[in-house]
């Protein structure tokens, strides 16, 4: 939300209306809030409180906690404020406690942020079995009863009965849930949400979600591996025919022996080959890729806690869809190809479980560098034929991995982008060459697709300078309403297909090509999108970027 103070907490959060003023010696800094130096702010992510102040000097601004923002962090004498907003929900069980320091010269002062509310999920991760049956999940709050709503993914037919919350104590309640039996090969998971509305009646969003409670449900083909010969067996699915070869190594992990020998990790690993190249400009260039798959073998096909997979993959449920493995793991079964060079490789990691998720990584080595090696985890999503699964097989492998293209999300709760991470963008886009599909201008005349945007042969994409990119709702642009990076219901934009061209030809050719070589390829081979997705998908996770000292077995 733009600059806008939300404290309409009506079930009995302090609004503070600050009038009193109090100064540090120095005379510095002189700051509007209550008495006691403390205010109150709501727990859900996206919760503001507007603090002002009054500054004789430059001034910086700063919080203790990670999930408390302040913005911005500097500025220059006279009347100033500084928005204070919650970046993580509290789910804590407890109230919690941020100190925002101000400082101006030998001047500061400190004020202490808290929230009083929250609620606590005691079995966050739940692990049920196959033949289902009763199912209670206990939570706790400060939040009385009719200021809080609990809610079931509304794409789940497989837990029945109306959420209806019971107290189990003065501050516990319990929801109870009946989980049919699930007759299925694999497991399968869903999301019950937590969180804070002014009625019972009023629809529970992200904005006012505190907590969430992940249910996985074992499969009938949920098993024990006791055969590992198959293990880090390679399989060379396509070599290369244009250019020098980049390798593409796919791999699962969570697959048990049986479904190994009963050829379904073949299915699985086919089918992900065939989602990657749907779109283009991805599809006109696969001669470029020698695609491996690398088997593993996991001691169990689930994963939760007490369960073993041969890649250590987590996912982190919830309403988060950030998914993550063992480097250490995914790089040794990489190695299994003969010859592999890990700096120029691509790897994907597909996870044996419907859950909805994916995330990228990239890689920057010890002395600041970018690494051509990155790590994609994408689930088998609902089901291997669906469009999600291809989805998030392009949206990550191909935008994120292949193209180091951003996100175009854009979220109103996230507010401005932080000039920190602006800057990083910035640089490692100057450095790196990364992230060419978002900008930080909204000058028609300097943004990075300015070309696009005069060229008569792009007439009718949609092209133009829009605010809201990176998750941010302002200070980052992108150049199309509707894209892959964005609600995946279209393809890539002419940005981010030449991004996507750019790196495959520095990889695959040693060259980069020129902005005409791009557009006579374009010419040629661009259509709005491959494959149709008529509804938008649920965002991705970000791209994460991490350093790397070195690969593993160099």
């Amino acid at each position: 939300m733009k600059n806008q103070v939300f404290l309409s907490f009506l079930w009995g959060l302090l609004v503070l209306v600050c009038s009193c003023a109090d100064e540090e010696p120095g005379g510095g800094i002189v700051v509007d809030y209550s008495s006691n130096r403390q205010v109150s702010i709501g727990a859900e992510a996206g919760a503001v409180y507007t603090l002002s102040f009054t500054a004789a000097d430059s001034w910086s601004a700063s919080a203790d906690a990670d999930w408390l923002q302040v913005s911005p962090q500097s500025g220059g004498s006279g009347r100033q404020q500084v928005t204070l907003s919650v970046l993580k929900p509290n789910d804590t069980g407890e109230a919690r406690k941020a100190v925002v320091k101000l400082a101006s010269g030998e001047s500061s002062v400190s004020i202490d942020v808290r929230q009083e509310e929250y609620i606590f999920v005691e079995e966050p991760l739940i692990t049920h079995d196959a033949y289902g049956g009763n199912l209670d999940i206990y939570f706790r709050t400060t939040l009385p009863q009719g200021k809080f709503a609990v809610y079931t993914q509304s794409d789940c037919d497989w837990i029945t009965s109306q959420p209806d919350t019971r107290a189990a104590s003065e501050a516990t309640y319990y929801l109870p849930l009946y989980v049919l039996p699930n007759e299925r090969r694999q497991a399968r998971t869903t999301v019950v949400y937590f969180g804070k509305v002014s009625s019972e009646q009023d629809p529970l969003t992200e904005k006012n979600l505190l907590a969430t409670a992940t249910i996985t449900q074992v499969g009938q083909g949920t098993g024990e591996s006791i055969d590992y010969s198959m293990d880090k067996a390679v399989e060379l699915l396509q070599p290369h025919t244009q250019g020098n070869g980049i390798s593409l190594v796919l791999m699962g992990d969570g697959f048990i022996d049986a479904e190994i020998s009963s050829g379904y990790y073949g299915q699985v690993m086919a089918q992900a080959v065939e989602n990657l190249f749907t779109e283009e400009p991805i599809r006109s260039l696969q001669d470029y890729f020698d695609i491996y798959s690398v088997t593993a073998v996991s001691r169990h096909n689930i994963f939760a806690e007490g369960y073993e997979t041969a890649l250590g993959c987590w996912m982190e449920g919830g309403n988060s869809t950030l998914v993550g493995g063992d480097d250490e793991a995914v790089q040794e079964y990489a190695r299994a190809v003969e010859g592999i060079d890990l700096n120029n490789a691509q790897v994907v990691v597909v996870l044996n479980t419907d859950a909805y998720g994916g995330t990228n990584y990239s890689y920057t080595d010890g002395r600041g560098n970018p690494v051509d090696f990155s790590v994609a985890y994408c689930p088998v999503i609902e089901e291997l034929g669906s469009e999600n699964f291809r989805r998030v097989m392009v949206h990550e492998v191909v935008g994120h991995g292949i193209g180091k293209l951003d996100d175009e999300y854009s979220y109103e709760t996230q507010g401005a982008m932080p000039a920190d991470e602006m800057a990083d963008r910035q640089q490692q886009q100057r450095d790196f060459g990364w992230w060419m599909n978002v900008d930080f201008t909204a000058d028609w005349n300097a943004v990075l697709w300015a070309d696009f945007l005069f060229d008569p042969r792009y007439d009718g994409q949609g092209l133009g300078v829009i605010e809201g990119a990176c998750t941010y709702w302002s200070g980052a642009y992108r150049s199309t309403e509707e894209s892959m990076m964005r609600s995946n219901i279209l393809g890539f934009n002419a940005p981010s297909r030449r991004a996507i061209y750019n790196n495959v030809l520095q990889r695959g050719e040693s060259y980069t090509p020129s902005l005409e070589e791009f557009i006579a390829f374009d010419q040629q081979t661009f259509v709005p999108q491959t494959r149709a997705a008529e509804t938008p998908s649920r965002p991705f996770a970000r791209p994460r970027v991490l350093t790397l000292e070195r690969l593993s077995g160099e």
